[in-house]
């Protein structure tokens, strides 16, 4: 049964039932989700990085998900990947991600959470919930390691097994890491521009790319050739500066 379907019926039978506690509700709703894609994906998972390092990916606990905003807001206090007034505080982070699939990604060592990945309906998309926009974290200490790429390999395969036929990503125009992992894992297409996509720790208004990659075309090997801006992007090296970048040079006109 698809999964959207089985929680409609959870909430419907939970109402008549039991009443109208959201927070039990959620409680089951969410262990619904934790077993459904232990189903997929046999979580959890071990997955060996290039570096040789040993990481758990599992579903995202309760605990994890609050660390994980705490990440997001460590980010953006940094201005890597995620504007300053994204989220306005935990709650309505949850609120935005609600009913997303979340991972984390944990240090087999350690046991310690050094990402996360959330793979949520993508607003870009005006019908039923078949194209995903990945949340892609990784904890600020534990950069330069490739976890940005395995992570974003990992948010391909996984929204292909759940069922997407479609991948909206936008990161903003001074994300350069992001930039690099695209073009480096190919399939992905510049789709639009946003001049006004967010708001830096400085106070500085950034624009967003918009990317799109299609999933049901693409096997879970990722292909390393890029739809796009290989020529363009091809010299963007960690230190340059895209806050400025103009559209046009992107070929997004």
């Amino acid at each position: 049964m698809d999964i959207d379907i089985l929680l409609m019926h959870v909430t419907e039978v939970h109402s008549a039932y039991v009443g109208s506690d959201d927070q039990q509700l959620q409680r089951l709703k969410d262990m619904l989700l934790e077993q459904d894609l232990s189903k997929l994906y046999s979580l959890p998972m071990v997955e060996s990085l290039e570096s040789g390092r040993h990481v758990i990916i599992d579903a995202m606990t309760d605990v994890q998900l609050a660390k994980t905003y705490d990440m997001i807001q460590d980010a953006a206090a940094h201005g890597s990947g995620f504007g300053i007034d994204e989220f306005v505080n935990e709650k309505n982070f949850r609120q935005e991600i609600h009913d997303s699939h979340c991972f984390a990604i944990i240090c087999k060592e350690s046991c310690d959470l050094i990402g996360g990945i959330i793979l949520a309906n993508s607003k870009f998309y005006r019908g039923a919930s078949t194209m995903v926009d990945p949340f892609i974290i990784i904890k600020r200490t534990e950069r330069g390691q490739r976890l940005g790429e395995f992570a974003m390999n990992k948010a391909i395969q996984f929204s292909q097994q759940l069922g997407y036929v479609g991948m909206y990503v936008d990161t903003f125009s001074n994300n350069t890491g992001m930039l690099k992992i695209l073009q480096k894992i190919g399939g992905f297409t510049q789709v639009g521009f946003l001049p006004v996509g967010g708001r830096l720790q400085s106070g500085k208004l950034i624009g967003s790319i918009i990317f799109y990659r299609d999933l049901a075309e693409v096997s879970c090997d990722m292909e390393n050739s890029s739809e796009y801006g290989s020529d363009e992007l091809a010299d963007i090296s960690e230190e340059d500066n895209l806050e400025n970048i103009n559209p046009v040079d992107l070929n997004l006109t």
